[in-house]
C-alpha cells in the first residue's frame, strides 16, 4: 500500500464540485479501441467514478472502479449505485490473472508510489490480447497547464510526480506489454472563468496541496487580479495517450 501525501478521502468531498467527468476523455478512449458488448473493464484509481460512469454509459459492458481512497468510493456508490467498486491499490489489483479485456488510467499515474509493480500489476489482470491506456501529460504539457501560469512552483513538483513518456512506455514494455504506441492530444478550449477559480480556491488540483501556503496565496492573488481585471482566457487541456497490448 503507498503512502498518501494527499488525503483524498478529504478532497472527496469536494471532488465532484470541481473535477467533473470529461466525455471528451472517454470519447478519445473509445475512438482508439472498438469495444464489444459484455467486454469486462476496470478503471484504475477511479475516483468518484466519473469517467467509470461515463465510459459504462457510452459502452455494452461492465466497468469495474478501483480506487485506494474509502472516501471516493462512498461518493463512487452514492452517484453510481449500479456500479462496481473495489478499494485497493492500484500495485494490489485483488482480481485473478487474465480476465480483463480493458484496463485502463486518467491522471492517475503521478499518484502510484510503485509505478512499475502498478503497471506489472494491470499486465497480470488483463487476458491475452487486452489492451491498456495510461492516460497522462508529458513534462511539456505540465509547463503548459495554466494553473502553471499562476503557481510555476507546481511545475517541478509534478514533473518529479509524472514519469516521462519514454520511461512510461520502457516500463510497460518490461512488465511484457506491447504495440506499445502514444498519442498526444489537445481537448476543446474551455473559457476559465469564476468556475475555474472556484475550483483553484478549494485546491480542486492535487499539485496546489503540495505548495507552500505563500505560494498558493501569491497565486490565487495574480488568479483574482487577471480576473477582475477582465482577463478571459481560454484554456486547452493536453494529454497523453499511452496505449499498450498484452
Amino acid at each position: 500500500m503507498r503512502h498518501k501525501s494527499i488525503d483524498y478521502d478529504s478532497v472527496s468531498r469536494i471532488y465532484d464540485k470541481v473535477r467533473p467527468g470529461d466525455s471528451e476523455m472517454v470519447t478519445n478512449l473509445l475512438q482508439s479501441w472498438n469495444v464489444s458488448p459484455g467486454s469486462l473493464i476496470l478503471d484504475v484509481g477511479c475516483g468518484t467514478a466519473n469517467n467509470t460512469h461515463l465510459l459504462s454509459l457510452a459502452t455494452e459492458s461492465d466497468v469495474i472502479g478501483l480506487d485506494l481512497s474509502s472516501g471516493m468510493l462512498v461518493e463512487a456508490v452514492a452517484k453510481f449505485p449500479e456500479g462496481n467498486f473495489v478499494q485497493s491499490a492500484a500495485e494490489n489489483i485483488p482480481f485473478r490473472n487474465s480476465i480483463f479485456d480493458f484496463v485502463y488510467m486518467t491522471e492517475v499515474i503521478h499518484h502510484i508510489s510503485d509505478i512499475p509493480w502498478a503497471i506489472r500489476e494491470m499486465y497480470r489482470v488483463l487476458r491475452n490480447g487486452g489492451r491498456t491506456c495510461i492516460v497522462t501529460q508529458s513534462h511539456a504539457q505540465i509547463e503548459h497547464r495554466d494553473t502553471s501560469r499562476f503557481f510555476p512552483e507546481t511545475v517541478q513538483i509534478d514533473q518529479d510526480r509524472y514519469p516521462h513518456i519514454p520511461a512510461l512506455q520502457k516500463m510497460l514494455k518490461n512488465a511484457g506489454f506491447s504495440g506499445v504506441t502514444f498519442r498526444e492530444c489537445t481537448f476543446s478550449p474551455v473559457l476559465l472563468g469564476n468556475d475555474y477559480l472556484a475550483t483553484v480556491e478549494q485546491k480542486g488540483f492535487s499539485m496546489l496541496h503540495k505548495i507552500s501556503n505563500d505560494a498558493f496565496a501569491s497565486g490565487l492573488e495574480k488568479l483574482r487580479n487577471s480576473l477582475n481585471r477582465g482577463a478571459k482566457p481560454d484554456y486547452s487541456a493536453e494529454y497523453t495517450f499511452v496505449w499498450a497490448v498484452k
